[in-house]
């Protein structure tokens, strides 16, 4: 790639990276990692990739690591945590979500679960957003052309359905 996409690349990398520790930040506070739905929803992969843009939005609204009063349906009682409100102690980011949560390219970042991994993916300079399952084929990545950054937040024991 060119030098402005390394530049770029490495800018990414360091706003996932910062991404991350917020998301670990609100995991020590609140309990667990912000996904939709009820709490038996976490094996669910979709309660993840829901989550992209139902609690890491890009605006203020809509993100919870700036907004402790949301929930799928901006209500914080919808996490069914006990003293929610008492539990966040954000916000967990210092500049706004129309920032940390778009990558050097312009496109949001998406928080998705794949395999046993919740990850965060930017989809690179060519914008666009890979398979996860693909990018973590030994073979694909071989040959790989792909040039998204993909960070893995945590892992878990058993795959998401």
């Amino acid at each position: 790639g060119s030098i402005t996409d390394q530049g770029r690349a490495s800018a990414t990398k360091s706003k996932i990276s910062s991404l991350k520790s917020a998301l670990m930040a609100y995991k020590a506070d609140v309990g667990r990692y912000p996904f939709t739905g009820p709490p038996d929803c976490a094996r669910n992969d979709e309660a993840y990739n829901a989550a992209s843009d139902a609690l890491l939005g890009c605006f203020e609204t809509t993100n919870i690591l700036v907004n402790a009063n949301l929930g799928a349906d901006g209500n914080s009682e919808d996490f069914d945590i006990t003293n929610y409100a008492r539990k966040w102690k954000g916000p967990y980011m210092q500049s706004a979500p129309d920032d940390f949560m778009i990558d050097a390219w312009g496109n949001k970042i998406r928080y998705a679960a794949v395999g046993k991994s919740v990850y965060l993916q930017s989809s690179g300079a060519d914008m666009i957003e890979e398979s996860i399952p693909d990018m973590l084929n030994d073979d694909y990545v071989e040959e790989m052309v792909a040039d998204d950054i993909l960070i893995s937040v945590f892992r878990t024991r058993a795959n998401f359905k």
